[in-house]
């Protein structure tokens, strides 16, 4: 009797088992990650710098007038390629121009005469034969400068490129008078080019004419070239407020004159530093820190950090050279969680 008084409890107890669902057992997640590990290394230190190209001083060629003339028409502008015997600039002689047309006729005679007389001097016993080289060489130097302008005074003088290359300046313009030696054109060639760092005041006692150094394209970055520090000019530009370096850019690197460049210069190096990518360091509140792989766990690791080179960071306390140093997927990371490592070659 007592059984068959329990059965409605046992039946709302088993109905009552029935409409709960088994619980869910808990995941764990895991990261997917690479490990590089600790190494010791010898780190350069490398001083950043940005400047542009510019055409190298020694491959600059400068048109000047002979004679006091106008200028009548230009036919190039700056930028221009030219090619050798190529036409520039047009000049007509002043009056001026042919009244040193005659000081110069005059002076070609004058220097014949003392010429003349000098070897007078030398049957006398006067003069050696030095003297009578030294005149004769200097009636024959003002000879042909009077025969050349003769030929030009009352034409039109033309000025050609003496070689193949850039116009680099026009320094004067239709119907300006120039004086005799004025630099009318700057010519330069392609292919002589110089970078022209920036240095930072700070920066300038370390670098040193022989220094390595890596040059950039910033607008193109398949142009680049590795060379050296040629020169150092330790003053102060007072416009940028940095010093400046010259490096040598060899042609064929696909740079262009004004083009501006980024460089990495090798001033000197940190011998035996223990190092990790740059891309397993990170920073929070607290510090710096790194994660470390240890038996299938992400272990945070605070660190003291010091030089950041070529994408290596030294590391001066809290890891030693053979740690395993968690570096894609540590971003996402909480101490002690869950890792496994990503296959060789393989992105976690």
């Amino acid at each position: 009797m007592k059984y068959l008084q329990l059965l409605p409890y046992l039946a709302l107890a088993a109905l009552a088992g029935c409409g709960e669902p088994p619980a869910e057992a808990v995941t764990e997640p895991v990261a997917l990650v690479s490990l590089e590990r600790a190494v010791t290394a010898d780190l350069p230190v490398i001083v950043h710098s940005y400047g542009r190209i510019e055409f190298e001083p020694s491959g600059k060629h400068t048109l000047n007038a002979e004679i006091e003339a106008r200028v009548l028409a230009l036919k190039a502008v700056a930028g221009d390629r030219v090619e050798q015997g190529q036409e520039i600039v047009q000049l007509v002689p002043s009056s001026a121009g042919e009244t040193a047309v005659s000081q110069a006729s005059r002076d070609a005679d004058a220097a014949r005469a003392a010429a003349a007389r000098t070897k007078r001097l030398r049957a006398d016993g006067l003069a050696g034969d030095a003297d009578v080289e030294a005149a004769d060489t200097a009636a024959m130097d003002l000879s042909e400068l009077a025969l050349s302008l003769e030929a030009r005074a009352g034409s039109i003088l033309t000025l050609r490129a003496p070689v193949s290359g850039i116009v680099d300046g026009i320094l004067a313009a239709p119907g300006d008078l120039i004086a005799p030696g004025t630099a009318i054109v700057q010519l330069a060639s392609p292919s002589a080019l110089q970078a022209r760092l920036g240095i930072e005041v700070e920066d300038a006692p370390r670098v040193a004419v022989g220094a390595s150094v890596q040059v950039r394209s910033l607008d193109n970055s398949a142009s680049q070239t590795d060379g050296e520090i040629r020169q150092v000019d330790t003053r102060i530009d007072p416009a940028t407020r940095m010093a400046s370096a010259l490096v040598a850019i060899p042609a064929g690197r696909g740079f262009l004159p004004g083009e501006a460049v980024q460089a990495d210069i090798t001033v000197g190096t940190h011998k035996a530093a223990v190092v990790v990518a740059r891309a397993a360091v990170f920073n929070d509140e607290s510090g710096t820190y790194v994660f470390l792989a240890r038996e299938g766990t992400a272990a945070l690791q605070r660190v003291e950090t010091g030089l950041t080179s070529a994408g290596q960071t030294e590391i001066r306390k809290g890891v030693t050279t053979g740690d395993d140093i968690i570096v894609e997927g540590a971003a996402t990371l909480a101490d002690g969680m869950r890792i496994r490592t990503a296959p060789a070659g393989a992105a976690p």
